[in-house]
């Protein structure tokens, strides 16, 4: 079993880098670390750390490295998937995960994130600031690391959760890649392992089935089936009118 890390732990590790620090800056805790500090779990194996300028995120990778933290000789998949700026582990197999602007290739920090984050503290030239517990469940929430929908349980039972700022973020997120499906699988977990229900579950699944067969309407069609054989294959794949409804349209 892994060495768990408390938040007396993670103290002591900000100041020694906030002392050894060349320049100010301001790194943002998404994850377990965030819940130890609202003493939502008792400790975490590694440290999230994310940075909106890829300097500070240099500039605290360079001086973790000061402080005794190295590369891993060896990363296990999870860890070689996440797009990490640089990943850092000291001799006590304490490991930080630095990323700059974006989770695991993912989530961005988002200025709504940075509006609902709340500062821990000053260590040095070192500022820690904890994302909100909306956005913990959000970022663990699409990732598939092992134990985050514990900590997601974790947290709602702890917290008054707003569920609406979870789906709008997501929505927000969700241009580009969407977010949905991972997030509705998550949280299904959750209500299946913990029994908690998210209000967000059914609205979550509803974009989720637009994304899929909006996707699949445009692949059929780029295959040359016809509008009427696509529409057609799609109700046989158990799409109802409601779902099809602007494809018909043509909207």
């Amino acid at each position: 079993m892994a060495k768990m890390f408390g938040k007396e732990y993670l103290l002591k590790t900000f100041s020694k880098m906030g002392a050894k620090l060349d320049m100010n800056v301001v790194a943002f805790v998404p994850g377990g670390g965030a819940m130890c500090f609202r003493e939502q779990k008792e400790g975490t194996k590694d440290l999230d750390l994310v940075f909106l300028e890829t300097e500070d995120a240099k500039a605290f990778a360079e001086c973790a490295k000061k402080i005794g933290f190295l590369r891993p000789p060896r990363l296990e998949s999870e860890y070689q998937l996440m797009n990490a700026y640089d990943i850092l582990e000291n001799a006590d197999g304490f490991r930080l995960d630095i990323f700059s602007k974006t989770v695991c290739n993912a989530l961005s920090l988002s200025a709504g994130m940075q509006r609902r984050a709340e500062p821990l503290g000053m260590f040095g030239k070192l500022e820690v600031v904890l994302v909100s517990n909306e956005d913990v469940v959000l970022f663990k929430g699409i990732t598939e690391r092992a134990r985050d929908a514990d900590d997601i349980a974790a947290v709602v039972r702890s917290a008054r959760i707003d569920w609406k700022v979870i789906l709008e973020e997501c929505k927000a997120q969700s241009m580009e890649h969407k977010w949905y499906g991972l997030l509705y699988n998550k949280l299904a977990e959750i209500e299946e392992k913990h029994g908690i229900s998210a209000p967000i579950l059914r609205e979550l699944l509803k974009l989720d089935r637009q994304v899929i067969v909006l996707e699949a309407y445009a692949e059929m069609l780029s295959r040359g089936m016809k509008k009427s054989d696509a529409l057609a294959e799609l109700r046989k794949q158990g799409f109802n009118t409601s779902e099809l409804k602007e494809l018909e349209t043509g909207r």
